[in-house]
């Protein structure tokens, strides 16, 4: 006789492995997988032999597993005997798919719980077929929720049959079927006026039946301005859409405004100053006007430090003091930036030093901004008609020369125009034209100057430090030529020789020396600088770790991400990375803890201090421990003295610099011998460490 709950159980068994559309399994009570069928194989990529013995929550992504959602499951089917949810699980190859989870408890007879059955079934599908759905519907009601135009089908009687949710809108109706067989004239009477009415009766309704295109007009009551376009039916009657409008000719008054104002202080823009000058100049021919150009002192500084929207709230106060402090007939524009224009007339300013002088009082005073006290100064240029030049461009480019004389002066303080400040604009674009030539020739030359052991005066290295001998002899002196190499975009080559250059020289040096060279802010704005770098050490031979290359703060302010990203891979490539001039800036340990430096120098103006005030030598010895505590190496600039020197030396693994070791010199007068002892030749505050008679510099 057959055992018929064996056969039950057996034809279950296989009813529920054979099971492909669900994954259908067994939990123990702790969760680990006791049994599989093919329809689990199937959905999530596991064999029977893969899966058995390991715990379920590899079912789960991460999050949901730091969530503790498998433990959640299984917690909530113990104590209700049932969980169903619906979420992300993931396969066997790490994709991730919607599944309908079913999980129920299994007890004994005595109603212990001993494991759980899981259903899982694959609902990716219906899923993405759902959200799909919800897309378009939301899509569809955005669509008709933000329709402004208004819709309305009029028969030959002038009555409506037809209108839309926008036109019933426009029309303040309670409901499009309350308006269904009105007269539209009346509708128009009832929501504008009897002038309205009238206008789309004789423009609209009384349409010629022969007309081809359209009639359009324009519906204005009160506060509003309809657009109406209307067409007609072969069958009589005509449909009508209507625009409301209003928004847009606000929009186009806005645009006409914004044409010639400063959307950030609402203070004419440049191309209102200049039609202002114009009109000023032409209605006060032969008699004087004035140009201030004013630019706001130490603001990119603030910008930088406490962010734009500082920036913006200042400069809006800014506009704000202006006003306070001028009346018309004048025009205060914002020309871009911090630099702001003023068109002073003659009739009522006789004296524009005396409002250049209010203006500098009324800027100076301290501003609170987002509970922040700042204070910033101004330069101011003035240029004044005629003397300065007829025409707004003229005046504009005059004021701006005396701008710029203002705030070489040290800022906070105005500059009238004078003719010679046209001829340092001429000298500065001789310059750059020299420059451009000198750098096609290859005029430049490099001059070295040697960095020691503070301990045993041993030179351990050089820096490469830039010269120009211009036409005709002229040493011009960095500090002059740089800056306008910067400006005219010449630096980055300029540094690409520089580096080139040093390289190459450097490779002839017995191994121990190492040459230090700088790079220029504009030099780390591309990827240039990595590349020139590359290209001097292929070309030159010079082992990587032999190069130093020379960074300051404000080059890395100017843009840190970049900077930081260039810097690591001059890094790998086993360059060197020295932080100039530290201890100057704003950010200092910022950059000691952010980006990949291998040594800190100590600005001069520490080391001048050393022996004369304890405060300097405080900052030196916090400087070393510092870099110390962070495997950095230290160099101390501008040791000119015996007894800086003295100071310095008592330092272990300091590096020095300066003018009592030696200038710089062209490469010929280097002295590139092994190292040694020589610690006496600092005896002699006359004679540099090889006992020779120091060069001139």
């Amino acid at each position: 006789m057959p055992n018929l709950p064996d056969d039950a159980d057996a034809l279950y068994r296989f009813l529920v492995e054979g099971m492909t559309d669900y994954a259908i399994y067994m939990l123990s009570a702790d969760g680990i997988v006791v049994s599989w069928n093919a329809g689990a194989q199937r959905a999530q990529g596991y064999t029977t032999d893969e899966i058995v013995g390991r715990h379920f929550s590899c079912f789960y992504t991460l999050p949901d597993r730091i969530a503790g959602l498998p433990e959640q499951s299984l917690e909530i089917a113990r104590e209700r005997g049932r969980f169903e949810a619906e979420g992300w699980r993931l396969r066997k190859d790490g994709s991730r798919f919607w599944t309908h989870v079913v999980v129920d408890a299994i007890r004994d007879s005595a109603g212990r719980p001993i494991g759980f059955a899981k259903i899982t079934r694959d609902c990716s599908e219906r899923r993405a077929t759902a959200l799909k759905l919800e897309n378009a519907l939301t899509n569809l009601d955005l669509a008709l929720s933000n329709m402004t135009q208004g819709l309305c089908l009029i028969d030959g009687e002038g009555r409506v049959v037809l209108v839309n949710a926008a036109m019933r809108d426009l029309l303040r109706a309670p409901s499009c079927e309350a308006l269904a067989g009105a007269a539209i004239g009346t509708l128009l009477s009832d929501s504008f006026s009897e002038e309205a009415s009238a206008l789309f009766a004789r423009n609209h309704l009384g349409l010629d039946p022969d007309r081809s295109g359209p009639a359009t007009s324009e519906i204005e009551h009160r506060d509003r301005i309809l657009s109406v376009t209307t067409r007609r039916l072969t069958g009589g009657g005509c449909v009508s859409t209507f625009i409301d409008i209003t928004e847009q000719r606000r929009f186009e008054d806005q645009i006409q405004y914004l044409a010639l104002h400063d959307a950030l202080t609402g203070l004419a823009n440049r191309a209102a100053l200049q039609q202002f000058l114009a009109g000023t100049l032409a209605a006060q021919a032969g008699t004087s006007c004035a140009v201030l150009c004013i630019d706001l002192d130490r603001f990119k500084t603030i910008n930088d430090t406490f962010g734009h929207s500082v920036g913006d709230q200042l400069l809006r106060e800014v506009a704000h003091r202006l006003r306070s402090a001028l009346r018309p007939p004048g025009l205060i524009a914002r020309l871009g930036g911090d630099e702001f224009a003023i068109i002073l007339r003659s009739d009522a300013f006789g004296r524009f030093e005396s409002v250049a002088r209010t203006i500098l009082g009324c800027l100076s005073q301290p501003y609170s901004v987002e509970r922040l006290s700042i204070r910033v100064g101004a330069s101011i240029g003035i240029a004044i008609a005629p003397t300065a030049g007829g025409d707004p461009d003229a005046l504009l480019r005059n004021a701006c020369l005396a701008l710029q004389a203002a705030k070489t002066g040290g800022g906070d303080r105005y500059a009238l125009y004078e003719p010679v400040m046209g001829d340092r604009v001429t000298e500065r674009a001789s310059m750059e034209a020299d420059l451009r030539r000198a750098l096609e020739e290859r005029a430049f030359v490099l001059h070295y100057q040697p960095i020691v052991r503070a301990r045993t005066g041993a030179i351990i290295g050089y820096e490469a430090l830039l010269r120009w001998p211009r036409a005709g002899g002229e040493a011009i002196s960095p500090a002059t030529f740089v800056p306008v190499a910067e400006e005219a975009g010449l630096m980055p080559e300029i540094g690409a020789w520089v580096l080139a250059e040093a390289c190459r020289e450097a490779a002839g040096w017995p191994d121990h020396l190492t040459v230090a060279v700088n790079v220029s802010a504009t030099q780390l704005r591309g990827g240039v600088c990595l590349q020139a770098v590359e290209r001097a050490l292929a070309g030159s031979g010079l082992a990587p770790h032999r190069l130093e290359i020379e960074i300051t703060e404000t080059a890395l302010l100017e843009n840190r991400e970049l900077a930081l990203g260039l810097l690591r891979r001059l890094r790998a490539l086993g360059v060197m990375i020295a932080l100039d001039d530290f201890g100057t800036g704003y950010s200092s340990l910022s950059f000691v803890h952010t980006f990949p430096l291998t040594r800190i120098k100590i600005d001069r103006s520490f080391v001048r201090g050393l022996g004369r005030d304890a405060q300097s030598m405080a900052i030196v010895r916090a400087i070393i421990g510092l870099s110390r505590s962070l495997g950095l190496a230290v160099t101390a600039e501008g040791v000119e003295t015996e007894e800086q020197h003295r100071l310095l030396a008592r330092k272990r693994g300091l590096d020095l610099q300066g003018f009592l070791f030696g200038r710089p010199e062209a490469p010929a007068r280097l002295e590139t011998a092994a190292p040694s002892d020589r610690r006496g030749a600092f005896e002699s505050k006359d004679l540099p460490v090889d006992g020779r008679p120091r060069a001139v510099a």
